[in-house]
């Protein structure tokens, strides 16, 4: 796998996950700023509702937005899913060929030092969506909310919340569906199918 492959890769990571789960993670310190990539026009993808500025930010605006990333977490979250999918691949692979699980082992560990190193620029990428997210004194309240003791209170229980209601949104998947599935049955009964 080449660096553009596995750096593309990774910057598909949802921000949604950096901003939902990383609260739920220790801090750490900011990272060394990566070299800035060239502005990139909005992507034609972007989220429904969300417009992404054209103009390049200011080195102040990407510097709210990596603070931001660091006070909720995004290193360590993209470390986390780098681990996670090393397990994954680890897992998948020695249920169907246990022998292999020494070398497999030796692989991983090698392929994963790889992937961390692209953790900055991936944190990169991801300051410079929210830099174009959202405006500069956007940024700066709310990198000022999160370092309050309100802030703090909210980086602290946010993980266990979002945690707690996942489960909750399964089990009402889960009841819903059958719910669903159960109606959708009388209702094709009635037009004389069994499903």
């Amino acid at each position: 796998m080449t660096n553009k492959t596995l750096r593309n890769g990774l910057r598909a990571l949802p921000l949604a996950l950096l901003l939902g789960a990383a609260p739920a993670l220790a801090q750490q310190p900011a990272p060394a700023p990566a070299q800035p990539a060239p502005a990139q026009a909005p992507a034609a993808s972007a989220q429904p509702g969300m417009s992404l500025a054209v103009t390049p930010p200011t080195a102040e605006h990407l510097a709210f937005a990596r603070e931001l990333l660091n006070q909720i977490g995004a290193e360590r979250l993209i470390e986390t899913v780098v681990g996670n999918m090393v397990a994954r691949l680890t897992q998948t692979v020695t249920a169907t060929r246990p022998e292999l699980s020494n070398d497999l082992k030796t692989v991983m560990d090698s392929i994963r030092t790889e992937f961390d190193k692209q953790t900055p620029l991936v944190v990169e990428d991801a300051a410079r969506v929210f830099s174009r997210a959202m405006t500069e004194q956007e940024l700066r309240e709310t990198v000022t909310f999160l370092k309050s003791p309100a802030g703090q209170k909210y980086l602290d229980t946010q993980g266990q919340s979002v945690n707690i209601i996942s489960g909750m949104m399964e089990q009402w998947s889960r009841q819903m569906s059958q719910q669903m599935f159960e109606k959708a049955r009388a209702e094709m009964k009635k037009k004389g199918h069994d499903i």
